[in-house]
């Protein structure tokens, strides 16, 4: 075995361990934070159509509440979103109760 030979079959081991590392940077992604429903509690009154959320959120990642809210007179969706919340708090959201109710309610994380 030559000296150019042993180079070559150095190289050619460190371009894959480079190979392979970068591979390996491009494929882990750090996981998004986000707020867990079962780490909330909801609290409702239907009679004016409030919704609030009260999450803990250990990351300070950013969240809100957001309502679908049904109409009565032709069955149309809009939405209610809530304040933005940063870490843990509430965020609560309201259906118009006189025209409508409420459809779903989600925790949206940004």
């Amino acid at each position: 075995m030559t000296m150019f030979s042993v180079i070559r079959a150095r190289a050619g081991a460190a371009a894959v361990v480079i190979g392979a590392v970068s591979v390996l940077t491009l494929t882990a992604r750090p996981a998004q934070a986000a707020v867990d429903p079962a780490n909330c509690q909801f609290s409702y009154n239907l009679s004016v159509g409030r919704v609030a959320a009260d999450c803990w959120n250990s990351t300070g990642s950013g969240w809100y509440l957001k309502l679908t809210c049904e109409r009565f007179s032709n069955g149309n969706h809009y939405y209610a979103k809530g304040s933005i919340v940063y870490g843990s708090g509430v965020s609560a959201a309201q259906c118009d109760a006189h025209i409508s109710e409420i459809a779903d309610v989600e925790i949206v994380n940004t």
